[in-house]
């Protein structure tokens, strides 16, 4: 009865067109005006909405009832989507009908990456927000502070406030709570943004309570720093071990990532009340957009589809299913209240099949993924958005049109995405190829189709942002979120996931152990890492070659009396810009001798990576062509049997294949400070030097090259030293477990097939230990408990 006077109600109270004047009068005002310190009203309605407005803007209140309601119009009336009484749905629906087809292309638009943010606007966002409607925002810069995104935001807002209709943005950020990170969000152990396990990490704990938690304190910190979506959670099945972006998924188990979704978007998407009881959407809600539909994790040979080396999505064991299981039971299937991620991003690559899986083009522009898979069978009306440059032409900007890169125009990208089922267009600021492409449509369709085309989409769009109250109040309180964001309670929560994420791989005599009472800090040696030149001529990004030490100094010198290698820059060797850089052979080891002096080696090391980048060809050069991606740091040549010959996909004939090719893995010497090291310990006469790897894992590696030589492994994934050092001396006992397989050889990952999860046979150590899925130690040995029996069962293939 109570469900049925709720709807009735609402009909009732949407009707619209009341107007202030002839409302006013019959009832008492229910509401209070405050002015903030950061230059904005507040509203405060009697159990009722709070309001947030710019006096700059323009807006005027209207008074409905005694309620106060914001006239964002300006038309001296109560509009459905003014009114907060009403649903998301209706208010959508209502403004939808009263925007032009230019407004709509602008809601259309999803920034390219703000990398620089103020206090102050540009003239660029100025122009974006003004002239092309823009109301999506990609907050890229994760070097400003919480003071500096917080006003950022409410200068934004106020800007977009002015525009008709007063629509907010919606900004959104890519994920930034991963410990091992650059910027002030991330920098030590205290201070800024809670820091986090990467996706990987958090799965690798096998709990989604910890996956809930963090969904709640990412939503509850983004809404204070101003962000309304998360570009997030990444839920690509790494069903391939070479993949450059293994790190940022939940795994290649397709359970555990489809129990990891739904934790993560129910616990971010979800308001809960104090008691934590589920209330829906609401102002501390965070828009999820979970990606990339349809997975994106089975690129050829473990290639990455930012490049156009990646561009094919291939299924040699006819796999395609398991890969939509994180995406369909999981952010799909929600048990909060509510239901669906409310967004997605489709991936960029090219499912490569014989039709089954639709035309040979990128996902956003494919028919089969996106309407007839999403929307169609799986009954999806949420927003779905295009991963970043779909729609760009290439040689003139960074594009990733797979499969419509020539002979086709800019608008004719638009316009195809657009029939295909896409709501949004990332990276784009210019509306023009937008309303070109709805040209294009109305010759084909006629103008109502095209209409009612663009108005779902609006639709979509706007109920995201009325579902979380951006209409109502889309400013923060600057002191607010400098006083909360990151504060003690949730730094503890993410510290702590980081301490249960840690992997123990390894732990010969125990060497790691309970350490009941404090002693001495013991005196390591921790050798030195080197790097090459890294650039990143996508984003303008460069870093000379150097020589560091692979630990933060001052957070190791609270556990450790630290002792490392003596570097010498040779002046003679530059970077592009003149200035002095450092080459392998500008280091002096410490000395054997003084190693024997230390009580244990600790080399703290990045699995294997090879050259290049997700936007410059990872897998690929401008010399060798195709290279294999290896997981081992020795010299890897590809010319076994397991190697393909002619590559599965290709154009025209064209065959990818890099048999016979040589990787190159820019940091190869880490092994060298492994081997140096333990050869040190291990040649001590008088006593015992245990040696102690802590691996900063993207990626699965092989470990035959050093495993036999140390004595303890600790496998880590975006996590703080911290929290290394405390598994280390002995305060806090591992329990994580392996969310991936780890190989027995190179080999074995050339066998593997890219859609197939838990295909490999997995390395076995020196002590008997097999290195598979759910695998880890603890002070008492091998890891036995509810999680394994639950996660370590035959994998699903089927949604």
């Amino acid at each position: 009865m109570k469900k049925i006077f709720a709807v009735s109600l609402a009909a009732a109270i949407c009707v619209g067109g009341m107007t202030q004047s002839n409302a006013a009068g019959h009832t008492d005002k229910k509401w209070a005006e405050t002015t903030t310190s950061d230059g904005y009203n507040v509203v405060v309605n009697q159990k009722g909405a709070v309001l947030g407005y710019s006096p700059k803007s323009g807006v005027k209140l209207l008074t409905v009832d005694g309620l106060a309601f914001k006239d964002l119009n300006r038309n001296g009336k109560l509009d459905i989507f003014e009114d907060w009484r009403c649903t998301p749905e209706e208010r959508a629906r209502d403004l939808a009908e009263q925007l032009s087809i230019d407004q709509i292309s602008g809601l259309m638009l999803y920034s390219a990456h703000q990398f620089k943010i103020s206090p102050e606007i540009t003239d660029d966002q100025e122009k974006f927000l003004r002239v092309d409607g823009i109301r999506s925002v990609l907050n890229a810069d994760d070097s400003a502070g919480t003071e500096t995104t917080t006003k950022w935001n409410n200068a934004m807002q106020s800007y977009a406030e002015m525009q008709p209709f007063g629509i907010p943005i919606n900004t959104s950020s890519d994920p930034r709570s991963a410990a091992r990170a650059d910027g002030i969000y991330v920098k030590g152990t205290t201070g800024g943004i809670s820091r986090w396990p990467s996706n990987l990490g958090i799965a690798a704990t096998f709990d989604a309570g910890i996956a809930k938690q963090f969904g709640k304190v990412y939503a509850k910190e983004y809404r204070m720093l101003g962000i309304g979506t998360g570009l997030s959670p990444q839920v690509d099945l790494a069903t391939d071990p070479r993949w450059a972006r293994d790190f940022g998924t939940f795994g290649e188990d397709p359970a555990l990532s489809r129990d990891m979704t739904k934790a993560t978007i129910e616990g971010l998407q979800s308001t809960y009340d104090k008691k934590g009881r589920d209330l829906g959407w609401g102002n501390q809600s965070l828009n999820a957009m979970m990606k990339h539909w349809p997975g994106d994790g089975v690129g050829e040979s473990g290639r990455e589809a930012h490049s156009q080396t990646g561009k094919y999505a291939v299924y040699p064991g006819e796999n395609f299913q398991a890969q939509l299981i994180p995406f369909v039971d999981g952010g799909l299937n929600l048990a909060s209240k509510t239901k669906k991620s409310s967004a997605i991003m489709s991936s960029y690559s090219i499912a490569w099949s014989d039709g089954a899986l639709g035309e040979k083009v990128g996902s956003a522009f494919s028919y089969f993924k996106i309407t007839q898979l999403l929307r169609d069978k799986y009954g999806y009306d949420g927003v779905i958005c295009t991963d970043w440059g779909v729609t760009k032409t290439p040689a003139k900007s960074f594009s990733t049109a797979w499969g419509l890169e020539d002979g086709y125009t800019e608008a004719e990208r638009h316009y195809k995405a657009l029939i295909a089922g896409v709501d949004q267009f990332g990276g784009n600021n210019d509306k023009i190829p937008v309303l070109d492409a709805y040209q294009i449509g109305v010759k084909e369709h006629g103008e109502a189709f095209m209409q009612n085309r663009f108005k779902t989409s609006a639709v979509r769009l706007l109920r995201n942002m009325f579902q979380i109250g951006l209409f109502e109040n889309p400013y923060v309180n600057v002191a607010e979120a400098v006083k909360t964001v990151g504060n003690p309670t949730d730094m503890a929560a993410g510290y702590q996931a980081q301490l249960k994420s840690i992997v123990m791989l390894k732990n010969a005599n125990g060497i790691i152990h309970q350490q009941k009472t404090t002693t001495q800090k013991p005196t390591v040696y921790i050798p030195m890492i080197y790097r090459p030149v890294i650039e990143n001529k996508v984003f303008g990004k460069y870093d000379p070659a150097s020589w560091r030490l692979p630990v933060n100094l001052e957070v190791a010198q609270q556990y450790f009396n630290v002792v490392t290698d003596m570097v010498h820059p040779t002046l003679s060797a530059e970077d592009k810009n003149g200035k002095p850089m450092a080459t392998l052979a500008d280091i002096t080891r410490l000395s054997k001798e003084d190693i024997q002096k230390c009580d244990y080696v600790l080399a703290v090391i990045d699995n294997p990576t090879t050259e290049g980048n997700l936007f410059d060809g990872y897998g690929w050069n401008q010399q060798d062509g195709y290279i294999p991606v290896s997981l081992q740091y020795g010299k890897y040549t590809a010319d076994s049997a397991a190697v393909r010959e002619v590559s599965i996909a290709g154009n025209k004939g064209e065959n990818r294949s890099y048999y016979g090719k040589t990787a190159k893995i820019i940091n190869a010497s880490d092994l060298d400070g492994i081997i140096y090291g333990s050869t040190a310990a291990k040649s001590a006469t008088d006593k015992k030097i245990p040696v102690i790897t802590v691996i900063r894992a993207n990626n699965p590696m092989v470990f035959s090259e050093f495993e036999n030589k140390v004595d303890a492994i600790l496998m880590g994934f975006g996590i703080s030293d911290q929290a290394y050092f405390d598994v280390i001396s002995g305060k806090a006992q591992p329990s994580g477990l392996l969310p991936m397989q780890m190989p027995l050889n190179m080999n074995e990952v050339e066998k593997q097939y890219e859609d197939v999860p838990r295909d490999m046979q997995c390395y076995i150590d020196s002590d008997g230990h097999t290195y598979d899925f759910a695998y880890g130690l603890n002070w008492n040995g091998v890891i036995k408990d509810s999680r394994t029996k639950k996660y370590n069962v035959p994998v699903l293939t089927q949604p």
